[in-house]
């Protein structure tokens, strides 16, 4: 089920923009940066999913109004550029697309992702209890942390139990391949099987939104710069090993 709010901004891009720069990253991964969105280009906006379309990228992003309400836009890439136009809708095989990367069961039904909330009081200083309990209360009292796990592989935490909506910080492999991808709680992007064996970093940073592509070659991602007022869009190329079915 979607908990996501409403789709309001979107971007398609396929393929990749002739001028796309490209590094390495953990495990020898290539990463390539497509293009950078900023949040004036979502009309203030937030990025808030990425999705594929037959080898494009649709960008989705929420955009509050003055009275609650969201309303819909979509951004276009047309292949090889990297200007901005309006789509009006988003399309079915990118809705289609969600769908199936953000179920909480892999696609061939190995893996399941839970969740658990954990709430403490940190003891700040010296001294008696008493003492120690009201430091902590004095810094804020109790503190709350939710955990995402595969199996025993914990692929998400957090310091608060507000929950990521499903496939805001994971993607499914296709299912011959039987594999996730995640973004843990400081940022990192790993690779490990459907079941939560085998976990490997493949890339440092603040990344978040990634997206297995259709064919199994490729994840996109997303990563926060300026404080969420701006995304760069990236893609890694996988080598055969993380294109090999588990």
């Amino acid at each position: 089920m979607r908990n996501t709010p409403l789709l309001v901004a979107g971007l398609v891009a396929a393929a990749l923009p002739a001028a796309a720069q490209s590094a390495k990253g953990d495990l020898g991964v290539e990463r390539q940066h497509v293009l950078t969105i900023t949040a004036q280009e979502m009309d203030g906006g937030v990025l808030s999913e990425i999705t594929w379309d037959n080898g494009a990228l649709l960008l989705q992003g929420a955009v509050a109004n003055p009275d609650g309400t969201l309303s819909g836009r979509y951004l276009i890439v047309p292949a090889g550029q990297t200007t901005l136009a309006h789509l009006k809708e988003q399309t079915a095989q990118s809705m289609e697309y969600w769908v199936r990367k953000s179920k909480r069961i892999s696609p061939t039904g190995v893996g399941t992702i839970t969740s658990q909330a954990d709430s403490k009081m940190p003891m700040y200083g010296v001294g008696s209890l008493e003492n120690r309990v009201g430091n902590a209360v004095d810094m804020g009292g109790t503190r709350q942390k939710l955990e995402l796990r595969l199996g025993r592989l914990v692929i998400h935490e957090r310091e608060q139990t507000v929950e990521p909506y499903d496939g805001e910080v994971w993607s499914w492999s296709p299912a011959e391949l039987n594999r996730i991808v995640y973004a843990d709680g400081k940022g990192g992007l790993w690779i490990a099987s459907a079941d939560g064996r085998d976990p490997r970093r493949v890339l440092k940073g603040d990344f978040t939104l990634p997206a297995w592509s259709e064919d199994g070659r490729t994840i996109a991602f997303a990563e926060r710069k300026d404080g969420g007022r701006r995304w760069d869009i990236g893609i890694i190329i996988l080598p055969e090993a993380f294109r090999s079915p588990r």
